[in-house]
């Protein structure tokens, strides 16, 4: 132990001697006092563990919240997105298509005695979602139904879409986007991710066009930002409006019901919530919020109706969960990530007008939405970024210890060049000692 204690201290003078960092070199000099050089080494000490207490602690500020949420007012430059709107109609199931579906798959039709069987169905089908699903009981012995695809028989039956989409934009021409959601089969407008969950309606217009669905942008200069739909009269529905990042569920509450001759106005004022790119560069848990493409799984990248669908079986094993599924996430414990990239949509008093007589208005059914151009905004960026982690370290071991970058790769070197003299000079004495071993039975044989 002893020999080991004082081979350190050997390596250490040698390393004191030759570093250019304040303190150490004092500690080595020969012929010092032990108090001044205890004095010294508890300087250092005290230096070393203030540097290390500081450094710590930037590191914990970067690992932990490095960013900031700013107010940005330079709104005369802003391009604002007008809101994306989903429609559902109320009745989900158009009868002429029911029958043709029916008499396709089943070759079943009125005069059939099992026809009634079938086209409720249909219609449960139609109109499942959480909240019925146990509704389905009936149907799980039917061997007939066993191999019926839920996705086509909604498409299939669906009413027909029509009607005349007008914006602020004249430069393309919008149409919307046929989608199965939680809340059914409905059409979108503007919604940036409704081709992960668009379908194919039969008789669709919209099959046949080249249109664009992508969100709709409008210049703050520009003081109309609207769009305005006029669909069929006799198809009453309700419309959900909401953010382009966002698509409508069974927790959506706020809808607008819309029927025969109904035209309703409304403006929407809204509250954003932007992220710097920079701010990607960071993982989720320092920025506490996830980008729309940094998937919580590697196996499930995005929701998408492209994967498996249940069939009657498995939508029966739904309904057990009945209570879970209709559930508050937060109620069961479930952390879901704020969204980096954040709009909220806030209504105006709508103004409704129902047309019972007229040669044009009561011949549609109008829905007229507009955005407030907002002159607030908030920005997620970074406030201590890598960078400044890197220079807060640096003036810290500057601050306390003397140390640079240059004292650093100089440590790596003289402690490199000491190790490699220390094993160079422990072959040369490994082999002295071998050839001495070697030539002493000589010696003493002559001096005999």
């Amino acid at each position: 132990m002893y020999r080991t204690c004082n081979k350190i201290w050997h390596y250490f003078k040698i390393f004191s001697q030759q570093t250019t960092i304040h303190g150490f070199n004092i500690i080595g000099m020969p012929n010092l006092h032990w108090t001044e050089r205890f004095f010294w080494t508890v300087i250092i000490a005290l230096s070393a563990a203030g540097a290390i207490s500081l450094t710590t602690s930037n590191w914990n500020r970067y690992s932990a919240n490095p960013t900031v949420i700013s107010i940005q007012k330079d709104y005369r430059n802003w391009e604002n997105h007008l809101p994306a709107v989903t429609g559902c109609f109320n009745d989900k199931v158009d009868e002429k298509k029911a029958e043709k579906y029916i008499y396709e798959k089943w070759k079943s039709d009125v005069a059939d005695s099992k026809y009634p069987f079938y086209v409720e169905f249909v219609r449960a089908i139609a109109y499942s979602s959480y909240n019925n699903f146990e509704d389905l009981e009936k149907f799980k012995n039917d061997s007939s139904l066993f191999d019926v695809d839920m996705v086509g028989l909604v498409s299939e039956v669906y009413p027909k879409v029509t009607g005349t989409l007008v914006t602020v934009d004249k430069s393309r021409e919008f149409k919307w986007e046929i989608i199965l959601i939680e809340l059914g089969v409905c059409f979108t407008f503007f919604s940036k991710f409704s081709e992960l969950l668009s379908i194919r309606v039969p008789d669709d217009d919209r099959n046949d066009t080249e249109t664009s669905n992508s969100p709709l942008k409008c210049h703050y200069l520009n003081g109309l930002c609207y769009a305005r739909f006029d669909s069929n009269p006799k198809l009453p529905l309700k419309y959900y409006v909401h953010s382009h990042l966002e698509i409508p569920d069974l927790s959506s509450k706020h809808y607008h019901s819309l029927g025969k001759g109904s035209d309703m106005e409304i403006n929407y004022r809204v509250i954003e919530t932007q992220a710097s790119g920079d701010i990607k560069y960071l993982r989720p848990a320092q920025r506490n919020c996830r980008f729309d493409d940094e998937p919580l799984s590697s196996e499930a990248k995005a929701y998408t109706i492209k994967g498996k669908t249940c069939n009657v079986t498995g939508l029966l094993c739904l309904a057990k969960y009945k209570k879970q599924l209709l559930e508050n996430p937060k109620s069961l414990g479930c952390k879901c990530p704020q969204t980096c990239n954040f709009i909220n949509y806030l209504p105006e008093i709508p103004k409704l007008v129902v047309w019972e007589t007229g040669a044009y208005f009561d011949q549609m059914t109008t829905f007229r939405w507009g955005l407030l151009h907002p002159t607030t905004k908030y920005r997620r960026d970074i406030i201590f970024g890598f960078g400044d982690l890197i220079v807060s370290i640096g003036g810290t071991l500057n601050l306390f210890l003397g140390i640079s970058f240059m004292s650093i790769i100089e440590v790596f070197f003289l402690i490199c060049e000491n190790i490699i003299d220390s094993v160079l000079e422990n072959t040369r004495v490994g082999k002295l000692k071998r050839k001495m071993k070697k030539t002493a039975p000589l010696k003493s044989h002559f001096f005999y």
